[in-house]
């Protein structure tokens, strides 16, 4: 598997639209967009394709030098990282705005970098700003893009540069040359992990550990990661992406536009990934926001693990307290009993490499493949051990087939008389029995209800 390795870095003041930029470039909405100053605080990168090869773009937050905030120290902190990873800087400007006073500073701190540095004047949505940029010839920067993010007017001509000077050509595998077997192999290895949980109980500096890296900004202040992010690491042969998310907060609580945007972009987040991590904190309460997440979750069928975070602080353990709590847990949550439970301290990293290693297994088995003869004597099991439970009238439903049709999540057809009378209670069974039949603990799985005449579909 290749991750791109060529790195172009966005930065430059607050609110000049390298989000927009990113988004554009990378063809997604990863990267949150406001008319708020200081909207993006983490550092943030993204796969862009051009030509057929790929490089990774890596979206910075505002250069806000003035502020003594520590959010916003590390901020700057983490754009400069980003400009010395880089091999080319895009220093972004405002050309509406026109040249301010902090863009000749902060382009004094990126010429001191020595990269290759290309001034990208945008917002240039007409004639009448392409006509006043010639103030921009002052920050002594020899190769100039005017461009607009918006409409993506003349991005295409800054790809093409980025190309040339990254020598781009050749470096990425042509797919088409991949068997159908190569590709699903490839597929089979590649993990998308959400990490969920309330705000402030430890997401970042769980990712953190986990990458060994402070690619996330980690701050005591809640609602510090106002954006989901992935970050991809390389563990033995496998790919995990991690998708570090808004902490989940109560829709009524919602204070204004950006929360609304991230807790949509963390709904999203969820969609996208293949497992989830809800993260509780030890040391707190168990609360209705909590199992509220593990509701979202539940619905969009995903695997899951939950992970303990912060069990340092748990004051005077023994032997048995993790028993302890997986019960209390387990009276908590009794639907996801299912569930594997790690804990962990994001501090020290206690039980990090168990968490990995988790992952790997619940993968291993929401990619497992069952074959027909296997489920046919497992449809005979269950029903000796219960018959079908009706919803009403007075015909139970009659089973005739289950069949695999999907993974990731593992994906089951029921094809049966009066499909939609199959009790709710007895496709939970079925789902459990799936699970200890065929080892499948922390997999989601999904039902599709399929009715024999007439055929129609129900899914749970």
């Amino acid at each position: 598997m290749t991750i791109p390795e060529k790195t172009v870095a966005l930065v430059g003041r607050t609110n000049v639209g390298k989000s927009t930029i990113f988004n554009k470039l990378t063809e997604r909405n990863s990267a949150l967009v406001s008319n708020s100053a200081g909207t993006t605080r983490d550092k943030r990168s993204g796969t862009v394709l051009w030509r057929g090869e790929k490089f990774t773009l890596t979206d910075t937050a505002g250069l806000d030098v003035e502020s003594v905030e520590e959010i916003d120290l590390k901020s700057v902190e983490h754009a400069k990282i980003a400009a010395d990873e880089a091999e080319i800087i895009l220093f972004v400007v405002d050309g509406k705005d026109g040249l301010l006073p902090q863009d000749k500073e902060y382009s004094k701190m990126v010429k001191m970098k020595n990269k290759k540095l290309v001034l990208v004047i945008n917002k240039v949505d007409n004639n009448k700003i392409l006509s006043q940029l010639g103030e921009f010839e002052k920050l002594g920067i020899d190769k100039t893009y005017a461009v607009s993010a918006k409409t993506g007017a003349d991005l295409g001509d800054l790809l093409d540069y980025i190309y040339d000077e990254l020598e781009l050509k050749g470096t990425t595998p042509d797919e088409r040359e991949m068997t159908k077997e190569e590709k699903n192999a490839q597929y089979d290895k590649k993990i998308r992990i959400a990490i969920l949980g309330k705000p402030n109980v430890g997401k970042s500096s769980l990712i953190n550990k986990i990458v060994g890296e402070e690619k996330v900004i980690v701050s005591p202040i809640p609602h510090t990661t106002r954006e989901s992010q992935d970050l991809t690491i390389e563990y033995e042969d496998y790919e995990l992406t991690f998708i570090d998310t808004a902490g989940l907060i109560k829709k009524r609580k919602i204070a204004n536009k950006i929360q609304e945007q991230s807790l949509d972009q963390s709904l999203h987040s969820l969609k996208r990934a293949d497992l989830a991590l809800l993260v509780i904190d030890a040391d707190k309460e168990i609360t209705t926001q909590d199992k509220n997440i593990a509701g979202l979750i539940l619905d969009e069928n995903k695997s899951l693990m939950f992970i303990v975070n912060k069990w340092d602080l748990v004051k005077a353990k023994d032997t048995h307290s993790d028993k302890v709590y997986t019960e209390f847990l387990h009276r908590s949550f009794p639907y996801l009993t299912w569930a594997p439970i790690i804990f962990t301290s994001a501090l020290t990293g206690f039980k990090i490499e168990r968490l990995i290693k988790e992952v790997l297994e619940i993968n291993d088995s929401q990619n497992k493949k069952i074959n027909e003869q296997e489920l046919a004597e497992f449809k005979r099991y269950i029903i000796r051990k219960q018959s079908p439970r009706k919803t009403k009238g007075t015909k139970p439903p009659f089973i005739h087939i289950i069949r695999q049709i999907d993974v990731k999540p593992q994906t089951f057809e029921i094809l049966a008389d009066t499909a939609d009378n199959l009790h709710f209670s007895y496709r939970r069974f079925i789902t459990n029995q799936l699970r200890e039949k065929f080892d499948l603990w922390g997999c989601g799985i999904k039902l599709v209800l399929t009715e024999i005449n007439p055929k129609k579909k129900h899914q749970t």
